[in-house]
């Protein structure tokens, strides 16, 4: 930069490390190090009135409302101005992110798509042909796609229109003339309560379906983690070029002496072949977030931004009335802007006081990090977070999308698949449906549920939990009982030593040659203990050769009959030749079942 520049290295300002980058991504070459040498200027007293690192420098920061709706060309400067003054309105009431939202909408779905397909149009009061038409364009998608959410369009649109119109009776002289009828009538959001518990559907089927598979994924975990931590410490005391084995699998230590070896970069040899070099470094450092994300997401139920904005200061401790420490974990407000505590147990502490003493320094101190807020685009205070790792030679927050790549890297490791095949993916918040759902479904009240998991409204943690069929069994089997009430009461005294004697010989007698039979208890043997025709045999697989033979010497016997002309014999034998052909079609069948049972079993781990 010095020398195609000309300037000094005090004289440098951010342009010049911008324009830096784009040269080199243009050519093809990587800037991984322009942070670090952001850094250094800084520091020796370069890019005066910036900030102390290129991400601060970098981030875009929360739009204006003019800046929002100038994203998406306005032709008609009024309308543009109205929908400034809209957005500026709303901003008051609205976090950022519902903000942009709502000004893409009204901007690029809503205005910007009239005019696209009306030039010239200029005001808010449309033709019924024309809201019509837009109607229908909305509902899908550029792809041809149904949109899953054209509900909140014109949600967001019929708000704008009853907003100018209420604000046009307060403040006559500046929103009177866009005071128009709203072309979104109830008719038209009528079904977005049904969307509603569609969308619910899917969330708690997709509950139901990830709440087995979450031990699996844990365990995943938990094994990556413990070879990952054996294989960095197996790397740190081997020598370059030296093999070593971990788990029956041999590694060997790559790289020399020198200033460009790096200690821990490995090839796996399996079946004594060179495989892909990776840094075990970085791998022991993604297994250990990777889990830390999993146990505390799965044990407090917080969102993914409440998640990366615990700290040090977050633990705190309460003094029961009794005299008892409890440990209490403090969430910070996001979404409803309420700040909660959860009781933390043993095992949250556990994972807490193992993640601080990772990250604490040579001072025995957490580090203080500015952590960038996705939603807000702002940074924070330095604060002590928790979930920080080196990143590109510095130490970091880690990011949202960071955590999310781990836990799909995870299940895709882990092999987890649903019942037919299809792989299956954890999100942070599949963790916060899971944890409602399993600490209402065990008895926790849902007021307190409620509580746990910041919701100003009841029904809003319902929406969460997954009901499974446990009340309507439970009904049932009050129903069962009441019904048993009316029942003869001799028939549920104790049984006599002879009864109990008779019942249990009567299952002993079930056993025959070929299999077992389920004839009910109490009746006796309709079939002469011709167990090959009778309907109440239950063929036991093993025996299936034993029918084969009982098959062949019948055919010997039928063609000695049909010769001597014993017509009667002849007649009997066919119609056992008739059953032993259904018995080998059962066969079949549970050969089958037990086939797709087995399958299943080994499909649900």
């Amino acid at each position: 930069m010095s020398i195609v520049t000309g300037k000094d290295l005090l004289e440098f300002d951010l342009e010049d490390l911008t324009e830096y980058a784009r040269v080199r991504r243009a050519t093809g070459r990587t800037v991984a190090s322009l942070p670090f040498a952001y850094e250094i200027l800084h520091a020796v007293g370069s890019l005066k009135d910036s900030p102390p690192t290129l991400r601060q420098a970098q981030a875009r920061g929360q739009l204006t409302p003019a800046e929002l709706v100038d994203r998406h060309p306005i032709v008609n400067r009024a309308v543009r101005d109205v929908l400034v003054h809209y957005v500026a309105e709303r901003s008051a009431v609205l976090d950022y992110g519902s903000l942009v939202n709502q000004a893409q909408i009204l901007t690029d779905l809503f205005w910007g798509d009239l005019e696209r397909h009306h030039p010239g149009i200029s005001s808010l009061n449309l033709p019924d042909e024309v809201a019509h038409e837009w109607k229908q364009r909305v509902r899908v998608l550029p792809d041809g796609r149904p949109r899953r959410t054209s509900h909140g369009v014109f949600l967001a649109v019929r708000s704008f229109y009853l907003d100018l119109l209420q604000w046009s009776m307060e403040d006559p002289a500046r929103w009177a003339q866009w005071a128009a009828p709203c072309p979104i009538s109830e008719a038209d959001i009528r079904g977005y309560i049904k969307e509603t518990r569609h969308r619910q559907a899917r969330m708690q089927q997709r509950t139901r379906t990830l709440v087995p598979v979450l031990p699996q994924l844990v365990r995943a975990a938990e094994d990556r983690l413990h070879r990952a931590t054996l294989l960095l410490e197996a790397a740190r005391s081997a020598k370059p070029g030296e093999e070593f084995a971990i788990e029956d699998l041999r590694y060997r230590r790559t790289g020399r002496e020198g200033r460009h070896w790096r200690p821990t970069a490995l090839f796996i040899i399996p079946a004594d072949e060179p495989g892909p070099r990776f840094d075990a470094e970085c791998e022991e450092n993604n297994a250990f977030w990777t889990w830390a994300g999993i146990e505390v997401l799965r044990r407090t139920g917080a969102r993914i931004e409440e998640l990366l904005e615990l700290t040090h200061l977050s633990l705190r401790q309460y003094q029961a009335p009794t005299g008892e420490t409890v440990p209490l974990l403090q969430i910070s407000p996001s979404k409803t802007d309420r700040e909660r505590v959860i009781p933390a147990d043993p095992d949250l502490v556990a994972v807490l006081a193992r993640i601080i003493r990772r990250i604490k320094g040579a001072d025995e101190r957490v580090p203080l990090l500015n952590r960038y807020d996705g939603y807000e685009r702002v940074f924070g205070p330095p604060l002590p977070h928790l979930f920080q790792c080196p990143s590109q030679h510095r130490l970091q927050v880690i990011s949202a999308n960071r955590i999310r790549e781990l836990l799909t890297d995870l299940a895709l490791r882990s092999g987890i698949v649903d019942v037919d095949g299809t792989p299956l993916r954890f999100t942070p918040h599949d963790f916060r449906r899971i944890f409602s759902t399993e600490t209402v479904n065990g008895g926790l009240p849902i007021h307190i549920a409620a509580k746990l998991l910041g919701h100003l409204d009841l029904n809003t943690t319902q929406a969460y939990v997954a009901v499974y069929p446990e009340e309507v069994i439970r009904h049932y089997r009050q129903f069962v009982d009441q019904r048993r009430t009316h029942r003869p009461s001799e028939e549920y005294r104790e049984p006599s030593d002879t009864e109990w004697q008779e019942f249990r010989d009567h299952f002993s007698l079930r056993k025959v040659a070929l299999g077992t039979c389920d004839r009910p208890y109490g009746t006796p043997c309709q079939h002469e203990n011709a167990c090959v025709r009778c309907p109440m045999l239950r063929l036991d697989l093993a025996q299936e050769p034993r029918l084969l033979e009982i098959e062949a010497n019948t055919h010997q016997r039928l063609g000695e009959a049909k010769q001597m002309q014993w017509l009667g014999e002849v007649a009997g034998l066919q119609e056992s030749l008739r059953h032993i052909a259904t018995k080998k079609q059962q066969a079949e069948r549970l050969r089958a079942q037990a086939g797709h049972g087995e399958a299943g079993v080994e499909a649900l781990g």
